[in-house]
């Protein structure tokens, strides 16, 4: 059975598999765009294409929990042909990854959560990475304010780890941008994984990141800092052509090292100061 957690336009709430749309945009590596149902093989008998429903093109993409953990699928449908261009294709990836993201707002804590809250869909969408599902630089920035702020109040501290794949250049020049796409997409899953509950991390493009890790204590921190800082990751992406070994450089802000009333801003340039190139 397909259950269909959110729907516009439809009254259906599940499907039988067999007749699902989602199954097959699964099956597709790349969007699946179906213009005319009724000229397609695979859907000119189905009984959503026949039926009262009349769905005549449609547009799916999947969405994912990991790279290669299919967690359902997004679609948009007509009850007329319509040819889907590539870029109505890369909106609804766009979108698509929003979704991805949310996915991962219940393993999110504190000031995220908080943030997160503050924003409506097109402010979360200016704020979040599309490949990965990090926040961008913007968002990360009004992230690391506000967890300054919270600091200051609490009379806690934090860490701001500025992470760059010095062998990401060479390694992407290797593979296409698909490939590229994906193994961004992995190395953010690994740093995540790395990091606390309550910590948070930004892609800002290439194999640049920077996580945020707050902690009670100075102590705490050196705890938290250890595994995150590992210099070597091995990445392995599902189906994919590559075994990498990527060699990671740190650079470190300590919240409770720098001066009472520091800045974000100053919490941010100190961290890529200390960056080893």
């Amino acid at each position: 059975m397909h259950w269909i957690r959110s729907v516009q336009g439809l009254s259906m709430s599940e499907t039988p598999a067999s007749l699902s749309f989602a199954g097959h945009v699964i099956k597709d590596k790349e969007p699946m765009r179906i213009p005319d149902t009724l000229v397609e093989s695979r859907f000119m008998d189905n009984p959503l294409v026949k039926g009262p429903t009349h769905v005549r093109s449609c547009l799916g993409i999947t969405l994912h929990l990991a790279p290669g953990v299919a967690a359902g699928t997004l679609c948009v449908m007509d009850t007329r042909p319509r040819a889907f261009s590539r870029q109505d294709a890369a909106a609804l990836q766009d979108l698509a990854h929003l979704a991805e993201a949310e996915f991962r707002l219940d393993a999110l804590s504190g000031v995220q959560k908080r943030l997160l809250v503050k924003l409506d869909l097109l402010e979360r969408r200016a704020r979040v990475d599309p490949q990965t599902g990090c926040w961008n630089v913007r968002g990360f920035r009004e992230l690391v304010a506000m967890a300054v702020a919270d600091a200051a109040r609490d009379n806690s501290t934090l860490a701001l780890c500025y992470v760059r794949v010095r062998n990401f250049d060479a390694l992407a020049s290797e593979h296409d941008r698909g490939q590229v796409d994906t193994m961004r997409h992995l190395i953010a899953q690994v740093l995540r994984q790395r990091l606390p509950d309550n910590g948070a991390l930004a892609a800002l493009g290439g194999g640049d990141f920077c996580a945020l890790i707050p902690a009670p204590t100075p102590l705490a921190i050196e705890d938290r800092l250890g595994e995150f800082t590992y210099p070597r990751v091995k990445l392995n992406g599902p189906g994919m052509r590559f075994d990498l070994d990527l060699h990671l450089g740190f650079g470190l802000a300590l919240l409770h090292e720098m001066p009472s009333g520091t800045s974000a801003t100053e919490v941010w340039a100190t961290a890529l100061a200390k960056l080893e190139i």
